[in-house]
């Protein structure tokens, strides 16, 4: 009797722990849904995470995808610059979904084999984080993302045979993708400044046929425009984008001085009066 009732004690004091322990675990579940706390799982998208913003998807028929390469040809040695962005051509707000592949974007050469994506880790394919936050695009604004690829590609890492490959770039939840190619070549590699916002003020001097790679992230209640250069003959523009993340690819094209310029507007103005941000570079193309 004795045993019995020690057996029967036992199995009470064990049921209060597991009810203890069940009490404390559904307590902390209302804690991080009352913070608004959503934590990524691997393979899983938490769509509510995405549509947190209360603000409807965007459709596709009221957006306008890019994509774009910071050059048409890349010699040894340097970085492929890759741009995906998506713009907000309605006139309402809207919201896409955005992450670590959303944008996606996926490398294949002449042979359709994939040699490079945004899930790649130390130039080799890995896991990628599947969760999407809402981003709130206002009429006109523009979300852009860039990434840059070494040109690294197999086990061990070496570099990704001359020739024409293909870049595609897609936003889930977007019908469509878009594409565009680019080569790698054996020449030396030509000469290539990237600036941030961080770098307004300097003086760069830049090789003929140099790139000058351009990008400005600022506040979402701000939009910058496209960066541009005071002399198109002398610093050409070959592509960009503007928003509350702003890019720009220029090529020097002919010797001289000119100043490459972007303005980050309050997207308020003129109804409140916060001070824009001027973003200004001097950049001489040299022989």
């Amino acid at each position: 009797m004795l045993r019995m009732g020690g057996t029967l004690a036992n199995l009470r004091e064990s049921l209060a722990r597991t009810r203890h322990a069940l009490v404390a675990a559904f307590i902390a579940a209302l804690v991080l849904c009352a913070a608004n706390v959503v934590l990524p799982v691997l393979g899983r998208t938490p769509k509510a995470n995405a549509a947190s913003s209360g603000l409807p998807r965007c459709s596709t028929s009221v957006l306008r995808e890019a994509l774009s390469t910071s050059q048409r040809s890349y010699g040894t040695g340097t970085l492929v610059l890759m741009t995906s962005s998506v713009r907000n051509v309605s006139n309402k707000n809207c919201s896409v979904g955005v992450g670590p592949t959303s944008p996606s974007f996926t490398i294949t050469n002449s042979k359709g084999v994939v040699v490079w994506n945004n899930c790649y880790a130390n130039d080799r394919p890995g896991a990628c984080a599947l969760y999407l936050v809402a981003h709130t695009l206002k009429p006109g604004t523009t979300f852009a993302t860039t990434v840059k690829w070494n040109q690294q590609t197999g086990q061990p890492p070496t570099r990704a045979s001359t020739g024409a490959y293909r870049l595609t770039a897609r936003f889930s939840g977007i019908s469509g993708r878009r594409t565009t190619g680019f080569e790698l070549t054996a020449a030396a590699a030509l000469q290539s400044i990237t600036v941030t916002q961080a770098d307004s003020g300097q003086r760069y001097s830049l090789q003929k046929g140099g790139r000058l790679f351009v990008q400005l992230v600022g506040p979402t209640d701000y939009t910058w425009t496209e960066p541009v250069s005071s002399n198109g003959a002398v610093l050409e523009r070959s592509a960009g984008t503007s928003g509350d993340t702003a890019t720009a690819t220029f090529i020097g094209t002919s010797t001289g001085q000119v100043r490459v310029t972007a303005v980050d507007n309050p997207n308020c103005y003129p109804q409140c009066l916060p001070p824009s941000r001027l973003f200004s570079i001097t950049v001489s193309v040299v022989d």
